[in-house]
């Protein structure tokens, strides 16, 4: 590969890094067209590397094309079966990860706790900052596994997943949330298998109440956002 497609390669990453993480907070909400042309004003690049970008939001599933490239809309039915996915894969991550844990791996989860604990009661409370906690504590777990395929599959899926999240008042959870990553760590670290997966079902468990509650009038709140735009 020539030092050319190198560099376009890595700039439409970096478009894309930026079109995701707009998608995945909402800055374009679910049915927004991206057009080519002003994202190219936006970057000050050619239109190739843009296309490239979305072209991998396509294939993960966070832009889809109807007559023109829109953000995929956000659905009660569609979140039911990202969540049925993601449960799944988070149940075997941590089964894995029970298998196959060492000290050094332990301490990384723990780590993660600490920060997000930090993060929690700082008087700066940065709500992404404690949500991207979130997920590298779920995606460190996984990398425990030792399953690259699970891995790339759950960080797929999380990332699906965390739109629905972000909008639903994961806020109101936080405090939860590091018990019940604490609780994983302990029966992770004691080699318990069958409460391990336990303690995930609960934990993804209480995630899905809160959203199943909130999320219809989450989404009636965006439609109306975008219908007044």
């Amino acid at each position: 590969m020539s030092r050319q497609s190198d560099c376009t390669k890595n700039i439409s990453y970096q478009v894309y890094l930026s079109l995701k993480d707009k998608i995945m907070t909402i800055a374009y909400k679910p049915g927004d067209i991206l057009k080519e042309v002003e994202i190219s004003e936006e970057f000050k690049l050619s239109r190739t590397p843009i296309r490239a970008a979305i072209q991998e939001l396509k294939n993960e599933g966070f832009v889809e094309f109807n007559n023109r490239n829109i953000v995929t809309p956000m659905s009660l039915n569609d979140y039911i079966k990202i969540f049925q996915i993601r449960e799944n894969l988070e149940l075997l991550s941590v089964k894995l990860a029970t298998l196959n844990c060492n000290e050094e791996n332990i301490l990384a989860l723990e780590e993660n706790c600490k920060l997000q604990k930090k993060s929690l009661y700082k008087k700066s409370y940065q709500p992404l900052k404690f949500l991207n906690l979130d997920r590298q504590f779920h995606l460190s777990m996984a990398k425990i596994s030792g399953n690259y395929f699970l891995v790339e599959e759950l960080k797929r899926f999380y990332d699906l997943f965390y739109r629905y999240n972000y909008i639903c008042g994961f806020e109101n959870r936080k405090d939860y949330a590091i018990v019940e990553h604490e609780n994983l760590i302990s029966m992770i670290k004691n080699g318990n298998i069958a409460l391990a997966e336990k303690q995930m079902k609960d934990h993804m468990a209480n995630v899905n109440s809160l959203i199943i509650m909130s999320l219809p009038g989450k989404l009636n709140n965006l439609s109306s956002k975008s219908n007044n735009d």
